[in-house]
């Protein structure tokens, strides 16, 4: 009987993080540069499952013209690398950047890009290269003033989740290494767009649907098991 108890608990509790899974993954449809996070899930030799965590979907997502000069989508493989508020690394897949008041290019939430790159003060436009040269218009006269890297990873599905579109490297990704656009297998930069999320709506639905039914079960089994020793000790008693 506990058996059962103990393999229907765990079978409720992975049900649950598939859920949770899924429900991130629908809320960030919308999201530029977002990957859809897959659980992982292993059987259990007593009896049951066991939820592992979760592994990042790398797939290409959709490249759409913005018309913003400043916005680039990398077709292929690569990151950006940005530079958290406390100092700390993540890689986003989401280049629709801006200036902030320094004059410096960053992400939607704010994140410097890395490496650091600047804008003149008196610039009258900006461009972006598809090999990551960024240009700046001064004085009638065009001036590079930085380069955009991208970072690739060998295990590019083994990136942790920060929220949204960011990433952080982990044991199983490896280490980034940084390089140019279109080089050393690296995707090139589509100038004036931005990659939209991964996430594939039907598949969450299905995934959702069977999460739900499989919780369902579990539930049954909990409830039976507990009607079942309920009975025993009415009859011992």
């Amino acid at each position: 009987m506990l058996d059962a108890f103990s393999s229907a608990l765990s079978g409720l509790r992975t049900a649950s993080r598939r859920l949770q899974v899924s429900a991130n993954n629908t809320s960030n449809v919308q999201t530029p540069g977002f990957k859809a996070s897959r659980s992982v899930v292993s059987d259990v030799k007593s009896g049951g499952t066991q939820f592992q965590g979760t592994q990042t979907n790398p797939a290409q997502g959709a490249v759409v013209q913005t018309g913003n000069p400043l916005s680039a989508a990398i077709s292929g493989n690569g990151f950006f690398g940005v530079t958290l508020p406390g100092g700390g690394s993540a890689f986003t897949r989401a280049g629709n950047f801006s200036v902030d008041n320094s004059g410096r290019l960053v992400d939607s939430s704010g994140n410097v890009l890395r490496p650091e790159i600047s804008i003149p003060d008196n610039a009258t436009g900006v461009s972006l290269g598809s090999d990551g040269t960024v240009s700046a218009q001064v004085g009638g006269t065009t001036q590079t003033v930085g380069r955009i890297t991208l970072a690739n990873f060998n295990n590019p599905g083994g990136l942790t989740s920060l929220g949204g579109n960011l990433f952080a490297q982990t044991a199983q990704s490896g280490q980034p290494v940084f390089g140019s656009p279109g080089t050393g297998g690296l995707g090139q930069l589509v100038p004036g767009a931005i990659e939209t999320s991964n996430v594939d709506i039907a598949e969450e639905a299905v995934d959702q649907i069977l999460a739900t039914n499989a919780f369902k079960a579990n539930a049954s089994v909990i409830r039976a098991a507990d009607e079942m020793t309920g009975t025993i000790l009415d009859i011992k008693a």
